[in-house]
């Protein structure tokens, strides 16, 4: 087999670029797993660096050049860009391709994502978050993780694609592996797999079409009125069910985890429960200095940038937690504002990918948040947190968060 994105030896790379450094691994004594990338900086990592882990990738430090990664398609491309490299992997669609191809299934996704279309989904998601928490808000503690911030999202997702809740435990299953496995041949036992869940949903969905995101899709026609190719649809759908699930709970992990140390904050909240744009205000804040995500760009041919040679295939990380802490664009980047009124943060990326989903993201947070706080106002972490729990790689998270109140 030919690997058509497969990387370069890196005999391009100058010694004094090259540092040593694996965003898999989380050491033992860190409980954060931000800091990896945060202690990069501290340690007087070049703006711009290679690593040899896993492949062999660039790193970016500055906000300037993460921002170039995402806008700046004619170098720094989405197709192929996976970390380890993996081939063949899904072309996803619309955010595995680049304009103006992705332009085609970005328009019949947009429609379903915009405020308007999530505002919508306000009470739905109302009557989740409330079932989810008084199923535990009276037994004074939670693994915030397993209880709430899992199974929230994911069983959005199932609800939006038209599937039953039953199937939630398999969902966070795959998409677990997805994000975790660093295993090649674990990681292409997932793709089969979750190929086939969406083959499956796809086919149904033909025989017994309904009122969700699978319907859409299916139903969607090009310009001269013919279904799109069978395995764009897949795609698609296979970029939904990573893009939301993820993310999402480990952004909630982090929020609550703040909340849970930070009684002057989880005040402001509830004293901002009836006025959502002050709310909301807070939340990007929170978005801002809780990044989970780190995303990955290819390099479309050889050139140079910014004084370093990059070679076609070369891969790039574009870390979102180091780009939303750069002192020259927050003022005072470390500190939590709840008030801060400029925030141009990258959380959800910027450019022609930016991510579809992030009114519902945001709105999934909101909701949740308020619906807790009338249930549990007050909350703190448990001291029987478990160790090791933290890990790092393309979302950044814990596996276990105790809240007791």
């Amino acid at each position: 087999m030919t690997l058509v994105f497969q990387p370069p030896a890196p005999d391009h790379v100058p010694a004094e670029l090259i540092v040593d450094f694996d965003f898999f691994k989380v050491p033992e004594d860190v409980t954060d797993p931000v800091q990896i990338w945060h202690r990069l900086a501290r340690d007087g990592a070049p703006p711009i660096f290679y690593t040899p882990r896993n492949g062999g990738h660039w790193v970016f430090l500055r906000y300037a050049d993460i921002v170039e990664g995402y806008r700046n398609h004619e170098i720094f491309s989405t197709r192929g860009a996976q970390i380890p490299p993996i081939e063949p992997f899904p072309v996803l669609q619309p955010n595995g391709v680049d304009p103006p191809e992705h332009d085609v299934f970005r328009k019949i996704l947009a429609p379903m994502f915009t405020p308007l279309a999530v505002r919508r989904m306000t009470e739905g998601l109302h009557r989740r978050a409330e079932t989810l928490i008084s199923g535990f808000a009276g037994q004074g503690g939670c693994d915030f993780i397993a209880d709430y911030a899992a199974k929230f999202p994911t069983g959005t997702f199932l609800e939006l694609f038209g599937l039953p809740e039953e199937r939630l435990p398999e969902f966070l299953r795959i998409a677990n592996v997805f994000f975790r496995s660093t295993d090649p041949d674990i990681r292409a036992a997932n793709l089969l797999e979750i190929y086939a869940v969406l083959e499956d949903l796809f086919r149904e969905k033909e025989r017994n079409p309904q009122n969700d995101i699978a319907t859409t899709v299916l139903q969607a026609r090009d310009s001269d009125g013919n279904q799109f190719p069978w395995q764009d649809i897949i795609n698609c759908g296979f970029l939904l069910f990573v893009a939301g699930l993820d993310t999402v709970t480990n952004t909630m992990a982090y929020v609550w985890r703040y909340l849970a140390t930070t009684p002057d904050a989880r005040q402001k909240f509830r004293d901002r429960l009836d006025d959502p744009a002050a709310f909301l205000l807070a939340i990007e804040e929170l978005m801002r200095i809780n990044a989970v995500s780190n995303i990955y760009r290819r390099v479309t041919h050889d050139c140079e940038y910014k004084g370093v040679r990059l070679r076609k295939n070369d891969r790039v990380i574009l870390p979102n937690t180091v780009a939303n802490r750069d002192a020259s664009i927050f003022p005072d980047p470390q500190t939590i504002d709840l008030d801060r009124k400029v925030n141009n943060h990258v959380t959800f990326g910027v450019g022609p990918h930016r991510c579809i989903g992030s009114h519902l993201a945001k709105r999934e947070i909101m909701i949740s948040l308020q619906e807790w706080l009338r249930q549990i106002p007050d909350f703190e972490l448990a001291q029987d947190q478990e160790a090791l729990s933290v890990f790092g790689g393309s979302v950044m998270g814990f596996e276990s968060l105790k809240l007791r109140w």
